[in-house]
């Protein structure tokens, strides 16, 4: 399986994977109360905590996927890079899926679940628009990185 068809069907997993994850484990509820949990002791410096944490993640997981690429470079076939990038999808899918706004709905849902664990306005507004744009160019990261193994 190559080209789009490959790049649909990978990318529509980990959605699927990210959805489930979600919806069977209650991540966004858990991530939630972490997120809390550590933005209680940041005080006024939460929102820039959580954009820090929030790019974190994408640049451990752009960093992966750019050694991943150039492994699958060296060894002649790019789908090689899967190896390595599949694993780190799985685990960072449903993080920047929680986190990241919506077409829909903004940042509504990942609030809500922030709502749920107790945080107040204030609190969701700070975690959710400073973590959010570091969530959203994870999700271009993903898509680029299975991009990379099927279509460029």
């Amino acid at each position: 399986m190559d080209g789009w068809v490959g790049f649909w069907f990978v990318f529509l997993a980990l959605f699927a994977w990210a959805v489930y994850v979600d919806v069977r484990h209650g991540f966004d509820e858990r991530l939630a109360r972490w997120w809390l949990a550590r933005a209680r002791d940041w005080g006024a410096a939460t929102g820039p905590v959580s954009f820090v944490l929030s790019a974190v993640a994408l640049a451990g997981f752009g960093l992966l996927a750019v050694v991943a690429d150039g492994a699958a470079e060296r060894a002649g076939n790019p789908l090689w890079a899967l190896v390595a990038t599949v694993p780190a999808m799985l685990a960072y899918a449903p993080f920047t899926l929680a986190t990241a706004p919506t077409q829909f709905g903004g940042y509504l849902d990942w609030r809500r679940a922030l709502e749920a664990a107790g945080a107040d306005a204030g609190q969701q507004r700070a975690i959710a628009w400073w973590a959010g744009p570091p969530s959203l160019m994870g999700f271009v990261a993903v898509a680029a990185a299975v991009a990379s193994a099927f279509v460029l």
